[in-house]
């Protein structure tokens, strides 16, 4: 029986001399996963820095690109306006425009009214005197009429002859009270 307290000495004693040599690789294994997770925090840190700022920058830039938008909303308002207020002046012009010509119209109907009836009388002064017969604007101005009756617009016959527009408007309307006399 003497032995057998030495044995459980002994063999206390190896099982702290094992434990002894087996603490210390547990503090090193403690201290390893105390940096890892010391490591992994600073990583996030950064990540999370890094999401931090590529927000405010894509936040800057989309504030950037509303002023841009704002200023060219504001440029194409202001050229609307500025077409509003020439198409006014242009449509303000043509009403002017319409009106010299309509009066200029009534003026020259009447002046043809007068030359048809000094014309009809002079016809018959003439017959007496045996002048020349008188031409019809038709046949004074053929080429004129061809055209228009081909469809051309009056700004081109009026390139075509050399004649103002308002003239060949005109002559047009002349041949047409002509016909119905």
């Amino acid at each position: 029986m003497d032995l057998k307290p030495w044995i459980y000495i002994v063999l206390l004693g190896i099982a702290a001399v094992l434990y002894a040599f087996m603490l210390p690789k547990r503090r090193e294994e403690t201290v390893s996963s105390e940096r890892i997770v010391k490591e992994v925090e600073n990583t996030l840190e950064g990540y999370m820095a890094e999401i931090q700022n590529e927000n405010e920058q894509l936040v800057e830039l989309v504030s950037q690109m509303k002023k841009e938008l704002d200023a060219k909303q504001q440029a194409h308002q202001e050229q609307v306006s500025d077409l509003r207020q020439r198409m006014l002046a242009m449509e303000q012009k043509m009403t002017e425009s319409q009106t010299r010509l309509r009066t200029a119209e009534e003026k020259l109907a009447q002046a043809a009214a007068a030359a048809s009836l000094s014309a009809g009388a002079a016809a018959a002064s003439s017959e007496a005197d045996h002048a020349p017969p008188v031409h019809s604007i038709k046949s004074r101005y053929a080429e004129l009429f061809d055209l228009y009756e081909q469809g051309k617009s009056i700004d081109m016959i009026a390139k075509s002859t050399g004649l103002q527009r308002g003239e060949v408007q005109l002559i047009i309307q002349l041949a047409k009270q002509e016909e119905s006399v």
